[in-house]
């Protein structure tokens, strides 16, 4: 009997994009905008003798590629875009450990998460899709598109306020705080039930320190963390004007205290 198998292997670029985090857009886009983007989240990438830039220890920057049938087919992508960025990092994931994020976790990570180099691909093709109004893509996962609710803002600063301060700066623009919990000084959270979150905590030594604060960090600095979040509300409009208010906050914050804000994926937040 005589057999025939026919086997098709995907082209360097159709790998690419199917093996790493991947950055999805509508409509024609060029690279310079993206890159200017890029570099608010890591100010100064490299190049390498091939011309392609290292957005990040382990993280190189490719692309745009126009995203015709064929090509999404065989990078296994979804329909429906037209430009691809990949974010080219080796894959590293763990399990999601029990606990009160764990559900919410593993419906957005189903083939578990990624850490190091990968994690940080991760975020920046997240951050840039917001920004954008695209999509990302983890490998083996279905595309991603952030909810308002997804949306963090961090302070990074010097020692943390005592909670009463806290609550009379930011109370500028989330009124009906109250501190809920506290083991310590600068280790304590404020909230607004059922709606926000302001968790203050002291940054740690061996924590990693997001790219665009790289070249102010110091022995000194950052001290303190100060998380911003958001919790789901019934109508997609009143969870916006929440985040609007914790961006409004977490900008002014920054602004009294000399410290920096930025989102969960490492970009830098407006100024109020």
């Amino acid at each position: 009997m005589r057999w025939s198998l026919k086997t098709r292997v995907a082209g360097p670029t159709a790998r690419l994009l199917r093996d790493n985090p991947v950055l999805l857009l509508a409509g024609p886009r060029s690279a310079g905008p993206i890159e200017a983007l890029v570099r608010t989240w890591n100010p100064q990438p490299t190049r390498d003798d091939d011309g392609v830039m290292h957005v990040a220890d382990g993280v190189r920057w490719h692309g745009p590629f126009r995203l015709e049938p064929s090509l999404t087919a065989e990078a296994e992508l979804p329909g429906g875009w037209s430009t691809a960025y990949a974010a080219q990092a080796a894959r590293r994931r763990v399990r999601i450990p029990d606990g009160r994020a764990g559900e919410a976790l593993r419906r957005k990570y189903v083939r578990d998460m990624p850490v190091g180099a990968e994690a940080l691909a991760w975020s920046l093709v997240t951050g840039l899709a917001r920004r954008l109004d695209g999509a990302a893509r983890l490998p083996g996962c279905a595309p991603y598109a952030a909810e308002p609710e997804d949306t963090v803002y961090c302070v990074y600063g010097h020692d943390a306020l005592p909670w009463q301060a806290l609550l009379t700066v930011v109370g500028l623009a989330i009124p009906g705080l109250a501190r809920n919990g506290s083991v310590a000084p600068n280790d304590y959270c404020l909230d607004r039930p059922g709606q926000l979150e302001i968790r203050v905590r002291p940054f740690a030594d061996n924590e990693p320190l997001p790219y665009a604060l790289r070249a102010r960090a110091s022995d000194g600095w950052p001290h303190t963390l100060y998380r911003f979040s958001a919790l789901p509300q019934p109508f997609a409009g009143d969870t916006e004007k929440i985040v609007e208010r914790l961006r409004q906050a977490a900008a002014l914050l920054a602004e009294v205290t000399g410290g920096v804000a930025l989102d969960g994926e490492g970009f830098p937040v407006a100024e109020v």
